[in-house]
């Protein structure tokens, strides 16, 4: 197992070794770096991690800095300020707009409770109009959301922004797949003794579940079932479902990496059955 939790390690990167700012000054540093990518943008601090954002005729925004700050703190001394420029990046070319094109989207595996968190932080913003977004179930626990995928960004498809692509519902999931896969590195399966992991670029592991062939090719090694589990967008373990050791152990990794991950999912297993990822 040490190459899967060195492999594991890999993606959190290391403590960092001097304090990183306090959210207050994180913050300030957030607003003044997005006024100078952006100057377009009327920017003020509002609280600790929240900022407000003037977008002229757009009207008003919110930007909640939660998750960057998280990020940021998980970050090396040399490497907390390419967090915050990523953000700073993501957030001036969604203020210049996104161009859609039905090339550009792409599947992003997500828990169920994320759809109602936005439905939430759209009234925490002040929004009388519930954002609609493109979805499709895979279970009980799981979703994939539709998105267009842009150098610094990731924008939901609204259901009006899929027809305009002149996109059929039923051709979706294919197109969206094959269009990740031209974005995407190597597909790496790391094989542990018990547990196995697949990396991909930090950011679409759990996506993976979506990839057809990938699964068929896991599954001629294996005894039994592929048995998944998606703790973070980062993540993907599996282990074969005729191992009980195998699926112990892929459950106590699970707990203990949603626990420690930024962007959690669910420590809940998953078994590939005809196609389809059902709870285990």
């Amino acid at each position: 197992m040490t190459g899967l939790f060195a492999a594991v390690r890999s993606l959190f990167g290391g403590r960092a070794a001097e304090p990183p700012m306090n959210p207050d000054d994180f913050t300030e540093e957030v607003a003044r770096r997005v006024r100078l990518a952006a100057p377009q943008l009327d920017v003020q601090v509002v609280n600790a991690l929240e900022l407000a954002i003037n977008m002229g005729e757009d009207g008003g925004n919110r930007a909640f800095l939660d998750n960057a700050y998280q990020m940021y703190q998980g970050e090396s001394a040399r490497k907390r300020s390419d967090v915050i420029d990523r953000f700073v990046r993501s957030f001036a070319e969604a203020a210049a707009g996104l161009e859609r094109s039905r090339d550009a989207i792409i599947p992003i595996v997500k828990d169920r409770g994320w759809l109602e968190e936005i439905r939430l932080s759209m009234q925490r913003m002040g929004s009388e109009k519930v954002q609609e977004n493109v979805y499709e179930d895979i279970n009980d626990a799981l979703v994939v959301v539709y998105a267009v995928d842009t150098p610094s960004n990731i924008a939901y498809l609204s259901p009006d922004e899929l027809d305009s692509l002149g996109v059929q519902r039923e051709d979706l999931r294919a197109l969206a797949v094959r269009n990740l896969r031209g974005l995407l590195p190597g597909i790496e399966v790391h094989r542990g003794d018990l547990v196995n992991m697949i990396t991909v670029d930090g950011n679409y592991e759990a996506s993976l579940l979506l990839f057809a062939d990938l699964w068929e090719r896991e599954r001629e090694k294996l005894r039994g079932e592929p048995v998944a589990a998606v703790p973070a967008r980062d993540l993907l373990l599996f282990a074969d479902s005729a191992d009980p050791d195998a699926v112990a152990q892929l459950k106590q990794l699970a707990s203990k990496m949603r626990a420690e991950a930024t962007y959690v999912l669910t420590d809940r297993l998953f078994v590939l059955r005809e196609g389809n990822w059902l709870p285990f």
